[in-house]
């Protein structure tokens, strides 16, 4: 048989000449996304939330993990609670500096939803459910005044006054922080609720149903449940809709939170940098949810490098606590951050307002992910109003040799700002020990943004061409060009910043179906302490 050639995209066969003019630059490679921070809700946001919980009713696994880019759209969609203040810590962590990217939100529980009827005595029924499941759908009022959740209401149409609109209102007040205090300092009682959507005019049950069934917006918020049905003509009339005059909440909402597995399971394959632990209780870190967590991102089955951010102990009560929590911790994959933080308030006489050591991980979280890997967070300032620990010389140092994160005074520019970016990793008297391992946070950042970019570049450009992929399509000589293109392409030059110092000795070597590829880099590693030295000298 006459010896083929994979030529130019076809296989050749007939004898000849062949020619073809293909560019022979290297298309360098994406430099991919680093702020990408997920968040799994164990109970902190209890009461509160959006979507389904991981084993939800109408929804669950993949399809309840939600993703935000702004920050806006992720305080509407969890309305309330401790995380929606979070929220502000992680897209802006300090003044116009950016913070994450995407923002990932998982419920760890179980979730049914809330419904709505509206039912007449002799025509039938519509019964709506809330996307929302869980307890943030049930409508909930306090003398009348809609405070969370769902209800609505039946009015008299506007173009036609013998017919009737359908409205659904959502309550906003965002609950009250441990000092009594809304999340956005606004009253319970001062809330106004908003008017989510409304039917078209109706005087018929059939018109709610098409609308239930068939308009995007209502399914993006409700859904109408199959149980709606019409009895004898539908038809509705002016005494049908009177007890509906005034809110008619939602009610049926549930959630127990003992769906962790779940969720870990749905994001095993997830591409995020960063967990941030919900736990504010810094004891219970040896327990569950913390340990399991911390086992999942360990464990070698899950995709990609990723680390754990848990907010420490509060104040100087706890310091000692806080030491042997990051001591025990001891991973190049956890970070501990200490102390609670005060935040100016409108309302309060004081005028300062605390939040727990979770919002100041959150915050110096938001910090990290608003750099490039190579930036380190050493020395970079976050917004805060003041610290409840301020911490001494002494104590500084124990917590740096403890390997836990500490924000202290900025004494030559004002604010405050991060004294070091360091891990829990307790094997941290060199930059990085015989494992690869390094207590900086920075080094690491770099570690795993390489490994990311070439396991999914290499997915993409290389292991998913539709003309291969097979030795005669993908030679060693192929993927080491683009081994060294990537690599080149993350080394820093004087006019640019980048991952890498250098890098050297790229192999590769077959071995049955697949390829071994090793290579050496010298990283881009922080820069510290400065040592300056003074000689005197006689004129």
């Amino acid at each position: 048989m006459p010896t083929q050639i994979y030529f130019n995209n076809k296989v050749r066969t007939l004898p000849g000449a062949y020619s073809a003019i293909t560019s022979g630059e290297q298309n360098s490679p994406q430099n991919l996304d680093y702020g990408k921070v997920l968040i799994i809700d164990t109970g902190l946001g209890a009461g509160f939330g959006g979507g389904a919980g991981s084993n939800g009713t109408l929804a669950g696994g993949k399809d309840a993990v939600y993703k935000f880019t702004d920050v806006d759209s992720f305080k509407s969609f969890i309305k309330g609670s401790l995380f929606w203040k979070l929220s502000e810590a992680l897209f802006f962590p300090y003044n116009s500096y950016a913070g994450v990217s995407t923002l990932y939100f998982a419920k760890a529980a179980t979730t049914a939803p809330a419904e709505m009827v509206f039912a007449t005595d002799t025509t039938g029924s519509v019964s709506i459910q809330c996307l929302d499941e869980g307890l943030i759908g049930n409508g909930i009022f306090t003398s009348g005044h809609l405070d969370k959740g769902y209800a609505f209401t039946i009015v008299a149409g506007v173009n036609d006054p013998a017919k009737f609109i359908l409205k659904i209102w959502q309550g906003t007040w965002k609950g009250d922080h441990t000092d009594g205090v809304a999340y956005d300092e606004l009253a319970k009682a001062k809330t106004v609720p908003i008017l989510v959507i409304q039917s078209p005019e109706f005087n018929n049950l059939q018109t709610l149903i098409d609308w239930g069934r068939t308009d995007k917006a209502f399914g993006r918020r409700f859904k109408l449940n199959p149980n709606s049905a019409i009895l004898l003509t539908g038809v509705v009339v002016s005494g049908d809709v009177t007890d509906y005059a005034a809110y008619s909440g939602a009610t049926g909402g549930t959630e127990t939170y003992d769906s962790l597995a779940k969720v870990l399971e749905a994001v095993s394959d997830l591409d995020y940098q960063f967990i941030l632990s919900d736990e504010t209780t810094a004891s219970e870190y040896t327990a569950a949810p913390t340990s399991t967590i911390k086992a999942h991102i360990l464990d070698p089955d899950t995709a990609f490098t990723k680390t754990l951010v848990i907010g420490g102990e509060a104040d100087e009560t706890g310091f000692d606590d806080g030491i042997a929590m990051a001591q025990a911790l001891n991973s190049n994959q956890v970070i501990v951050v200490h102390g609670a933080v005060n935040l100016s308030s409108t309302v309060l006489s004081s005028g300062i307002r605390v939040f727990p050591p979770i919002y100041h991980a959150a915050k110096v979280l938001g910090r990290i992910c608003g750099l490039q890997p190579q930036v380190p967070v050493t020395n970079k300032q976050i917004a805060i109003d003041g610290l409840v620990h301020n911490l001494t010389t002494k104590e500084q140092v124990k917590a740096l040799d403890a390997g836990m994160l500490v924000t202290i005074a900025d004494q030559f520019r004002g604010g405050f700002k991060v004294q070091q970016g360091v891990n829990t990793l307790q094997d941290n008297a060199f930059l990085f020990n015989i494992l690869g391992q390094s207590f900086s946070v920075q080094f690491e950042r770099i570690k795993a943004q390489v490994n990311r970019e070439l396991v999914i570049n290499s997915e993409t450009d290389l292991l998913n061409d539709d003309n291969g992929v097979n030795v005669n399509t993908l030679s060693p000589g192929i993927l080491k060009t683009w081994v060294e293109t990537y690599l080149a392409n993350r080394v820093a030059t004087p006019a640019v910043d980048n991952l890498l110092i250098s890098f050297k000795n790229v192999t590769v070597t077959r071995v049955d179906d697949y390829y071994k590829v090793t290579y050496g880099i010298v990283v881009n590693n922080e820069i510290t302490k400065i040592f300056y030295t003074g000689f005197l000298f006689r004129s």
